[in-house]
């Protein structure tokens, strides 16, 4: 198989508290153990460096996701910046984002991490509204996401992106219209905005189940997902994939590789990686595993063997769903020569009966090439996926 580059995710699981609504892999602490982590980053980087999978093949894009990466230092940074540089090579011109929270806005430390590589930032905003910021339990108020947008801009790092949450309790149109007209006067390039999912084993799904928590109806949380890309648009911001939004050509490079279904290699705690494997130019198969999730587990393991904790061997049928599924997610929608060139089989053959059913009840459009969701099939997108499974 040819070896093209890949993408590196880099997980930091560290957070100085832990939002009510988050089920991912993170963990309050006062103090990130920064050098021990990095140390176990960088050995993990050495030991796929001789990985055949990998061995050989530049890195496309770095994400630094959380948790909250910004609670280590530029020097940490840079430090597995380098070890990456020297064991595989980064492509030039690379996107290099890290995740940051704004409770401390500090132009030098973002000029720190733009002379680390970084040159991108997504900003944890979800809201500028003092009620839903305290509702979500972020530790930041309106003026420090402003504040802290603007210096990084200053500081050198003008591709900036933001989060927004909304269906939030009592949230109304108007007040989900403040959030983004506020997001829209900053100096930002991208917005990325997420419905409020209450998960279980969540301090939200635990309020909810006692009563404590509502969320709007499901018919205002649709109103409001419509209106989300009408309003930017008006703003200067393309919607190109189901929840992301962009001025120019500001897309998430490193998502857009999950999104096409290109191999990424995920280190640290609780991190995911995926490899095809292929015959040629085609991809008969795959694996897909996971790092324990544990930090102390993770770092012990790290020094004398791998983290693995576990590993799913790819058929080719569920690399055919997950390929079109999530090339469903982008407004570009999904190449049909694309799929035949990578896979040797017709996706017309695999799914036909289904694209023929959801084209004549318009949620999606075939233009005979390309494969793509309308508005009413991004509206119900879980249901139009299922779709495929039948």
């Amino acid at each position: 198989m040819t070896q093209y580059p890949f993408a590196l995710y880099i997980h930091v699981p560290f957070c100085a508290q832990k939002c009510p609504y988050c089920d991912f892999n993170t963990y309050a602490t006062p103090k990130a153990p920064e050098a021990e982590y990095v140390e176990a980053l960088r050995k993990e980087l050495r030991l796929y460096a001789e990985d055949p999978r990998l061995r050989g093949r530049a890195i496309s894009t770095i994400f630094w996701g959380g948790g909250t990466p910004s609670l280590l230092s530029p020097g940490a940074i840079e430090s597995v910046h380098a070890e990456a540089r020297q064991l595989f090579g980064v492509e030039e011109g690379a996107e290099v984002t890290l995740e940051a929270n704004p409770s401390e806005p500090d132009r030098d430390r973002y000029a720190g991490y733009c002379d680390a590589g970084v040159n991108r930032v997504s900003f944890g905003v979800q809201s500028f509204a003092p009620k839903r910021l305290a509702l979500l339990g972020r530790d930041h108020s309106a003026e420090d996401a402003r504040r802290a947008i603007n210096l990084c801009v200053e500081a050198g790092i003008s591709n900036v992106s933001l989060d927004i949450i909304f269906g939030v309790e009592e949230q109304t149109i108007e007040d989900l219209e403040y959030d983004l007209e506020v997001a829209a006067a900053l100096p930002i390039t991208h917005i990325s905005t997420y419905a409020l999912t209450i998960e279980p084993g969540t301090p939200f799904f635990q309020r909810q189940e006692r009563g404590l928590l509502a969320t709007p109806p499901d018919d205002l949380v649709a109103s409001m997902l419509e209106f989300i890309p009408t309003y930017l648009a008006r703003h200067g911001f393309s919607r190109y994939e189901i929840s992301n939004y962009c001025r120019g050509l500001a897309r998430s490079q490193h998502n857009e590789a999950y999104w096409l279904g290109r191999d990424y290699l995920g280190i640290g705690a609780g991190a995911h990686s995926y490899v095809a494997r292929g015959e040629g130019a085609r991809r008969v198969g795959g694996v897909r595993w996971s790092n324990l999730a544990l930090p102390a587990s993770y770092m012990k393991a790290a020094e004398t063997e791998t983290p693995v904790s576990w590993r799913e061997e790819l058929s080719p049928e569920s690399m055919h769903f997950e390929f079109f599924y999530l090339g469903l997610r982008r407004v570009d929608g999904v190449s049909m020569n694309d799929f035949e060139r990578l896979f040797g089989v017709s996706a017309r053959t695999l799914y036909g009966r289904a694209l023929q059913e959801l084209a004549a009840e318009g949620f999606v459009r075939d233009d005979g090439d390309i494969i793509s969701l309308t508005s009413s099939g991004i509206a119900l997108a879980d249901s139009v996926y299922e779709r495929f499974l039948r």
